[in-house]
């Protein structure tokens, strides 16, 4: 049947029940809306939660998401998509070479710093048995939101090693507070720029006290955005999001995470400019995939 979907296995029976019945209510919505079947974006092996950027995104233009087969004629995109920090699931046969994200499988910060380094020629990473002065631990893995300021440097019995040491970036306004560019890539295009802004107390977690959208080309140069363009490429990114950390004292840059699977907007976006965003980032995977097509 062409509207079914795979809940996450550890769900109740109930639950999946729950997910597999709102999903065919809105496959026919979907089908009201297109006047026939709708597109569809294929993910695997994770179904995207409706918090999801992936999600709102479909829902923006009307698309189907799911992560079981469907007609190739409705087919707009193939994405990995595996929320973990590595990704060693086997993509289905039916999945095309060029499938978004397929060679995505690392991003834990320490390959994200060592690609940085080689870019940039300096990364976040510190030696903590060496550094002198504060300096960060946070897990290795990707969405943990687990830093923490420590005084360097440790002793060797201190240090984890599921976590990185990273100098302590002193990225303010000029107002003093704190805040984390999130950046959407896609296929090279950027949609949308958020600015997060943090509390003191909660820096280095997920929490903001605000957020807004900024143009590109005032914050970043077109070096910097070359080096990023890079830096994707490397890593195998074709739609994540990133965040990005602009140190006030040195003006230096420093991309500490990529990630492929982002929930989003940002919770405190304003309602229009949420809006605005899904908007962005719907015209600009239409676009990749219209482009996508004529390349092929």
């Amino acid at each position: 049947m062409g509207w079914l979907i795979d809940p996450p296995q550890h769900l109740p029976a109930i639950e999946k029940f729950g997910k597999r019945l709102r999903h065919a209510a809105q496959w026919l919505v979907l089908c009201y809306r297109n006047r026939g079947l709708p597109p569809a974006v294929i993910a695997y092996p994770d179904l995207p939660s409706r918090r999801t950027t992936l999600y709102k995104t479909c829902q923006e233009l009307g698309w189907e998401l799911t992560n079981r087969p469907r007609s190739h004629t409705r087919v707009k995109l193939y994405i990995r998509y595996e929320d973990t920090t590595e990704k060693a699931t086997a993509l289905p046969a039916e999945f095309p070479v060029q499938a978004w994200n397929a060679g995505c499988v690392d991003i834990r910060k320490s390959t994200l710093d060592a690609h940085h380094r080689d870019l940039w020629g300096y990364g976040v990473g510190v030696d903590p048995l060496t550094h002198t002065g504060p300096l960060l631990e946070k897990g290795d893995g990707n969405a943990l939101h687990d830093g923490r300021i420590l005084a360097g440097p440790l002793q060797p019995l201190d240090l984890k090693m599921d976590k990185v040491y990273q100098r302590v970036i002193s990225n303010r306004n000029e107002a003093g507070v704190p805040f984390d560019f999130r950046m959407v890539w896609m296929r090279g295009a950027i949609p949308v720029l958020y600015r997060k802004f943090k509390s003191e107390s909660f820096r280095f977690t997920n929490e903001t006290i605000a957020a807004d959208i900024v143009p590109v080309e005032i914050h970043f140069t077109s070096s910097e955005l070359s080096k990023i363009d890079k830096l994707m490429r490397v890593l195998s990114v074709d739609w994540a999001e990133l965040d990005i950390l602009r140190d006030s004292l040195d003006g230096k840059l420093y991309v500490v995470d990529v990630n492929p699977t982002p929930w989003g907007p940002p919770a405190l976006l304003p309602t229009v400019a949420q809006k605005e965003a899904l908007q962005s980032m719907a015209s600009a995977l239409r676009e990749a995939i219209l482009s996508d097509i004529e390349q092929a």
